[in-house]
């Protein structure tokens, strides 16, 4: 699922690459551009990947990570900097992944205990729009994010045996969060497109599309 959805993403920024060089010369005479000093976005995206204890995956352990939902907001500075615009904004996401032991024996009856984890990133970004890659209907973009991953746990089992508590691990806490991306984005609207974007950094998950929005 997770290879169709990156070749999804990576097809949409070539694409995107493409058309924004078959472009280029009409966009620079016409002036057209979909990201420009008045831009404002909001982008609405499913996010795919995370790693958090994995290493436990088999083993009679069962292993769930859903999804993340994000939201973001992007709006451009007013003067250029360079060949490009740059835009800042906030990054919100959230998560939820399980880990269950199914081989739990006590006096010979088996249970089960389940660790639970909700992770929130609530981050800073920022990207540049360079005009080269910026035309009408669409654009390729690179930028960076930095924030915080807060994290919250709940343990859980079904077992009379009086020691299960000693299974728990870490609990919640707060962690630093950054990455680095590159992404594309295409309107078949005046204010609405798709966006699809790959990142790589700490607490982020790293394929990511949804819809875009222009305010």
């Amino acid at each position: 699922m997770k290879n169709k959805i990156a070749l999804c993403i990576a097809f949409l920024v070539t694409t995107t690459f493409a058309n924004a060089q078959d472009n280029k010369s009409s966009s620079s005479s016409s002036g057209g551009q979909c990201f420009d000093e008045s831009t404002k976005i909001i982008n609405i995206g499913v996010a795919f990947g995370g790693y958090y204890y994995r290493y436990n995956r088999g083993l009679g352990y069962t292993y769930r990570i859903t999804p993340a939902i994000n939201l973001s907001y992007e709006q451009a500075l007013k003067n250029k900097v360079g060949p490009g615009f740059i835009g800042l904004g906030a990054y919100f996401g959230y998560q939820h992944a399980s880990l269950r032991y199914n081989d739990y024996y006590y006096n010979g009856n088996q249970y089960y205990y389940r660790h639970s984890w909700n992770y929130m990133l609530i981050s800073l970004r920022g990207a540049y729009h360079a005009d080269a890659l910026n035309f009408e209907e669409g654009e390729v973009y690179f930028g960076a994010t930095v924030g915080v991953r807060l994290q919250t746990y709940n343990y859980e089992s079904n077992s009379l045996d009086p020691n299960k508590d000693n299974y728990q691990i870490s609990g919640g806490s707060v962690y630093p969060s950054s990455s680095v991306f590159v992404g594309g984005r295409w309107y078949f609207t005046n204010k609405i497109g798709v966006f699809g974007e790959i990142s790589y950094g700490y607490s982020y998950p790293y394929l990511t599309a949804g819809l875009s929005i222009k305010l």
